[in-house]
Parts: structure tokens; sequence; C-alpha cells
């Protein structure tokens, strides 16, 4: 009784949601208060508890990382399972006559979203990224017909010294690459060559990370400097990152006041690409 009011209430469970029906002056109202679920800047995210576990290590802070903003990193994480689980994207919210599609969407992308999440859990442990200082050693001591895998090493190895830990360590091996082929200007498909099958996911989605400008005008700066660039054709003949000849150098900063914004906007876009990846058609007629 409210106000002299009567208001009646049945509860009923539909899977993880507690469904509230109010019975008020003979109208019905339905309240739904979904259980495992957190706010994060005022958009629904799973919990801490419902990650991969390496996730929840690292929210602990039991996991062997390097990044300076581990709450960010988590936050992310937990906003991105969601949104895939749940089908939380334009596709759905633009064109409501696919609703009826968003369950099989969810399943799968699910799925995708976990699996995203356990490679850069791991991704991002220390003890994975690429000895840079033990290998440009062993360069400089093979001599002058090395000189330009030493280069691109020096490049990976200024790349550490802006991003350090903040980005994952497939970063930097994709950049380093050139120096495992024959010769470091080597082109190679990446969907085909079975010479790179194991990563080829991660360093495709580094590689299209890319459109995040700011991170991209960094890496080019920061190469030309050494005389080279960074090509990658973003087809089925997308070319590993591979080094062709700058035609001169530029000077490149991150604004300060932009920098972490710039840096969690590339890793969103990397674990999106390394998820949708599966999904792309391929052809070998861009080869």
């Amino acid at each position: 009784m409210i106000l002299g009011i009567t208001v009646a209430k049945a509860t009923v469970r539909v899977s993880n949601e507690k469904i509230c029906y109010y019975s008020f002056l003979g109208l019905h109202m339905q309240l739904v208060e979904v259980e495992h679920v957190v706010a994060i800047a005022k958009e629904n995210a799973v919990k801490v508890s419902q990650l991969p576990p390496v996730w929840q290590d690292i929210a602990k802070g039991n996991a062997n990382v390097g990044f300076s903003h581990p709450h960010t990193y988590v936050e992310m994480a937990q906003l991105f399972q969601y949104k895939l689980e749940r089908g939380e994207v334009e596709l759905f919210q633009e064109r409501k006559q696919l609703a009826h599609l968003k369950p099989v969407f969810s399943q799968l992308f699910g799925q995708l979203a976990r699996e995203t999440l356990e490679f850069y859990g791991h991704d991002f442990q220390i003890h994975n990224y690429p000895n840079l200082t033990k290998i440009l050693y062993e360069l400089e001591s093979k001599g002058i017909e090395y000189k330009n895998a030493f280069k691109v090493a020096r490049i990976c190895m200024d790349l550490f010294e802006e991003f350090g830990y903040e980005l994952p360590a497939s970063f930097y091996q994709v950049h380093l690459a050139p120096i495992y082929r024959e010769h470091v200007f080597e082109e190679r498909a990446l969907r085909f060559d079975v010479r790179d099958r194991e990563h080829k996911r991660s360093w495709d989605a580094v590689l299209h990370a890319g459109k995040v400008f700011a991170i991209q005008m960094k890496i080019q700066s920061i190469a030309s400097k050494y005389g080279f660039t960074y090509q990658h054709g973003c087809g089925c003949n997308s070319h590993l990152s591979s080094i062709d000849i700058s035609q001169g150098s530029f000077e490149y900063e991150l604004s300060p006041q932009k920098r972490r914004r710039w840096i969690n906007s590339f890793i969103w876009t990397m674990w999106y690409e390394y998820a949708f990846f599966p999904l792309i058609p391929n052809t070998i007629y861009l080869v």
C-alpha cells in the first residue's frame, strides 16, 4: 500500500535477469534488474569475476605485467566482453529489424571476445616481450651486412622507449619481424604464408590498429629517422609490416593531453580486429 494505492509485485527469473512486474492502477510495468553487471563510465560492463582468469589476476595485481594503469586495461576488458556478449553494436542499435539475429551474434562474438582477452591477457605479460637489448647486441656483432636489420631493431627499441609495456608484446614482435626474413625488404602474404601462420591473427590486429592515426604517425616518425617506413596492405596480401625506403625523416610527438586516449583507442581497436580476424573473406587473387 503506497499513499492509499495498492501496488502488487511479482518476481520471476529468466536466465540471469530478474524481471519484476508491477501492477499499478491496473497498468502493468516491467523493470529489468540485470545481475552480474556493473557500470563503467555510465556503460554496462561485466564484473571482474566474469573475465578470463588472467584478467582477474591482473585486477588483483598478481600478474607479471608492466603497464602503469592496470585499472584502465581491466575496465576496457570488462566493457569489451560485455559489448560483444550482449550484441551492443551499431548493427542492432540502428537496424531494429535484425533484432532476431542478436542471440546468434552474441553467442559467436562472446566466444571471440573471450579468446581475444585470453590472448592479450598473456601478451601483456613481461616475459613474452622480445629482449631488444640482446637482439641489438647480436645484430651489431654480425657486422655491416646486417646494418638494415640493426636499424629495424633500433626502431623497435625506440618504440619501446616511447610506449614500453603500455602496448602488448605482439606490437613489438610485428615491427621486429623483418629481421627474421631472408632480408628486411622481403614481403609476405600474411594470411597465406605458412611461416607466419601461428601469429598472423595478432600481428594483423596490431597493423590494423594503425588506423588510430596518432599512433601510426609516431611509428612512422621513428622509422623515418632510420631511413625506413612501414607498409601494410590491409588485404590478403598484407605484408606483415614490410619495410620500405623512406624519402625523408619527420618529427611527430603525441600530445601529452591526448596520449592516454590514443593508447586506449589503439588497444580497443587491436582487440576488435583480433576478434573479427577469422571472419574476414580471403582471396588469393590479391596476392
